[in-house]
């Protein structure tokens, strides 16, 4: 039997928040200037050159509202399974991957620019588990407050999870690695400049970033590209 070329998938979970208090589904279908943020997510993520697919997993009480759903060229692949981490390794075995971007729904600003950026630099070193952004001097800076930018492990990075026997901790992916960063080949991306800073927030936590999202698209427009996104964060502040 035939196989299909590996490739690189974008995994938008839905699963369970890693501290158990709530399904990213409610997040995920909360909606921004008319869209959800599921839609948002996808819509930019189809933007990257480098995306090769897009899967959507989570409860399959859900695959049925999903199906029904504008997913544009999005697949739903529902999961049973408990953990990120096994959910994660589920779908990189079932899409034959050999990269995954771990994508968190709350983030309807990703720029396909800086996710293309990622997975070229995966590409070119396809001997490492994880790639990821830093900012150098920010050490506990944090990628899921900033929104801009995913995260990527390979097959070989979710292999490694389940055997050091982590698998059953609720964390995401790219928290795991960095927590244990020394059991994984890491690489390390300097983020731009300009988002170096803590005061950038762009993802989708509180009812204050819902408000400061709504003045986001009405002043960058058609635009919403870091670059802008960052100097009308600068410009408000």
């Amino acid at each position: 039997m035939a196989t299909s070329p590996r490739q690189s998938v974008a995994l938008i979970d839905l699963g369970v928040d890693a501290d158990g208090s709530r399904p990213r589904w409610e997040t995920a279908m909360r909606r921004l200037d008319g869209l959800t943020l599921l839609e948002w997510s996808i819509r930019r993520l189809a933007e990257a050159t480098l995306v090769d697919s897009i899967v959507i997993t989570g409860l399959p009480e859900n695959h049925t509202a999903l199906t029904r759903a504008c997913l544009y060229h999005a697949k739903s692949v529902p999961s049973v399974l408990a953990t990120p981490a096994q959910r994660g390794a589920e779908i990189a075995d079932k899409m034959n991957a050999d990269w995954i971007l771990h994508i968190h729904p709350g983030c309807p600003f990703l720029d396909p620019a800086l996710i293309d950026s990622l997975i070229a630099r995966g590409l070119a070193q396809p001997d490492v588990d994880f790639v990821g952004f830093s900012a150098p001097s920010l050490p506990n800076f944090s990628l899921q407050r900033l929104g801009l930018v995913a995260e990527m492990s390979s097959v070989r990075g979710v292999s490694r999870i389940l055997e050091e026997g982590l698998s059953q901790d609720p964390l995401d992916v790219p928290q795991l690695i960095r927590l244990y960063q020394d059991e994984f080949r890491c690489l390390w991306i300097p983020l731009p400049q300009q988002l170096r800073n803590d005061s950038l927030r762009f993802a989708m936590e509180t009812e204050d970033d819902w408000e400061r999202a709504g003045t986001f698209m009405e002043l960058v427009g058609d635009d919403i590209s870091w670059q802008r996104l960052a100097a009308v964060a600068s410009d408000l502040r």
